[in-house]
Parts: C-alpha cells; structure tokens; sequence
C-alpha cells in the first residue's frame, strides 16, 4: 500500500491550495471525476477524511491540514532530489525559493541574484517578501528553502542560522528633515514629527518602544503603520516623517544620497542579517550556490 504515493500528493496539494476540486482538475491536466477519485482513493489510504465537500468548495480537516504540511516538505525535497542529480550529470541549473525580511530586499539580495545569474545562469529564484512570521513558518513548511533576514535566531532545534552580516537599526529621516541639521538630536526631539512605523509586532518596532520606555518616554505612535520598506522609504521623502529601519534595508544608492540616518544618543541598536535553513533538509546544488554568493556580497559589503 503506497500511502504517500508522490501522484496523488500532488493531486492532493493542489486541491488543498485552491479549495476546489473543479479549479484544481485543469491544473492538474485531469478531469474533475478522475481527481475526486485520486483524492477518495488517498483518504482510503490513510483512513482518514482529507476534506469536507460543500457546495461551495471543500474544506480541509485537521487530517487534511496536517497532511499539507508534511506533503510541502516532501515536495521540496523531491525538487531538490531531482536538481541535484541533474547537477551531477553536468546541468547547471536549479531553482531556489527565499524568503527575505525588508532589510535585505533591498539590498544583499540583489546583489547576490546578480553575481549568481552571471556566473550560473540556469540557476533562476523565487523572492517572497515578509515579515518573521510569515517567513520562518514557510521555511519550516518547506515553502521555501532559505530565509535571510535581521530577525532573532529562531529557538528551533529543526532551523540552523549563521550570520552574514552586521547590520545597525537608526532613525532615518528625508534628506531634507529638520533634524538633519540639528546635532546632537536628543530622543524627545523625535516625537515632535509624524512616523511611519512597521505593526507592532515587528522587532524593530518592539526596540523602539522599548528604548523610549527605558528612558521614561513615551514611545511614538505612528500615523502610518505598514510592512513595506518601500513604502516606508517613500513616505520618509516628504522630509517631515521618521521611522526606525536597518540600515541594510536602504538601498546602497540611497544611503548615499536619499535617505538620511540620524545619530540619536543611546537609541541606535546593532543587529545581525542571518541566513536560515532547515536542519534535516537536502541543501540543493543552487541553493548552495546561492549562498555563497550572499557570503561574498555581504563581505564586500562589511570591507
């Protein structure tokens, strides 16, 4: 009895993503009863009930639920299997899937797809954008192969990290910011200006009010709360906002001439840009690849 048959994990991953076994089908290149059959014969299999039927869809059970998480990682790792044979046998090619935190999107990410697609071009990415948790619970699924960011080490046996790189989290400001030509800024001269801040539960944004609360002020509250760095960035050109951003999360060009950190006494905080992967996990040929590449930019970087 082959109870994880790779065929019908697949079928089963499928109507799982999309909630329909009438929008999977065509995906899948199946007719809608032949894919109810390979979903009837899987729960079978295992004896369990994958989905509940409605008029609407299906609705995965907690089986159906528990199975997805697992199937992801087994996909991953026949992905990855596959590569790496097809790199032994002389292809240079591969696909890497990253989730990246804003402080390296703009920055060491970048510069390392464009050193990899010179030196191996039939390497190609998938770059997902996120916070921490979104981020580490995908590569915990096996959704993506590598996380980068500046975010805590993960407290999880299956999830090893190195450092790539330190960074530093500074009040940045416009070019043009009153603050910018005031020296030195004291922390109570911020809260007289609109921020721009990522949700609460972001890390840097838990800093922030941390270090304010350490000196018996209030922290700021922002006008705007939002989870893109680029949008942060481009709200900070009205030279009247401030907000609180890894200094990685600034393009090399606009750390140049755009964007202006400010040195605020005591409020500044050195972190670190890590690379994560799964402990159990086939680190793929590309993979490996690509992380070479983040180790080298990331030295160039620090020099």
């Amino acid at each position: 009895m082959e109870l994880l048959d790779s065929r019908r994990l697949k079928h089963f991953l499928a109507v799982y993503d999309m909630r329909s076994m009438g929008h999977a089908a065509p995906k899948l290149f199946l007719t809608q009863p032949a894919l109810s059959k390979s979903i009837r014969q899987l729960e079978d299999d295992l004896n369990v009930k994958l989905f509940d039927r409605t008029p609407l869809g299906v609705v995965p059970t907690v089986y159906g639920d528990a199975l997805a998480q697992h199937a992801r990682v087994i996909r991953s790792e026949m992905r990855h299997a596959e590569t790496e044979i097809s790199n032994l046998r002389g292809a240079v090619k591969g696909h890497v899937a990253v989730g990246v935190g804003p402080s390296v999107a703009a920055s060491l990410m970048p510069l390392a797809t464009s050193l990899l697609r010179k030196s191996k071009p039939g390497i190609t990415f998938t770059i997902n954008e996120g916070l921490v948790d979104t981020i580490l619970p995908a590569l915990r699924h096996g959704e993506i192969d590598l996380a980068v960011g500046t975010w805590p080490r993960p407290a999880d046996s299956d999830i090893s990290a190195e450092t790539l790189i330190g960074d530093r989290v500074c009040v940045v400001a416009g070019p043009r910011h009153p603050l910018t030509r005031k020296d030195p800024v004291e922390m109570s001269d911020l809260l007289n200006y609109p921020w721009v801040l990522p949700p609460e539960n972001q890390r840097f944004r838990q800093l922030l009010a941390e270090t304010f609360l350490s000196k018996g002020l209030s922290p700021p509250v922002p006008t705007i709360t939002s989870n893109s760095a680029n949008f942060i960035r481009t709200v900070l050109l009205d030279n009247q906002s401030l907000s609180f951003l890894p200094l990685q999360s600034l393009p090399a060009r606009q750390r140049a001439s755009t964007l202006a950190p400010l040195e605020v006494p005591g409020l500044s905080r050195e972190v670190e840009v890590t690379i994560a992967m799964r402990q159990r996990a086939v680190v793929s040929p590309a993979a490996h690849a690509l992380i070479a590449a983040l180790r080298e930019v990331a030295h160039d970087t620090a020099a």
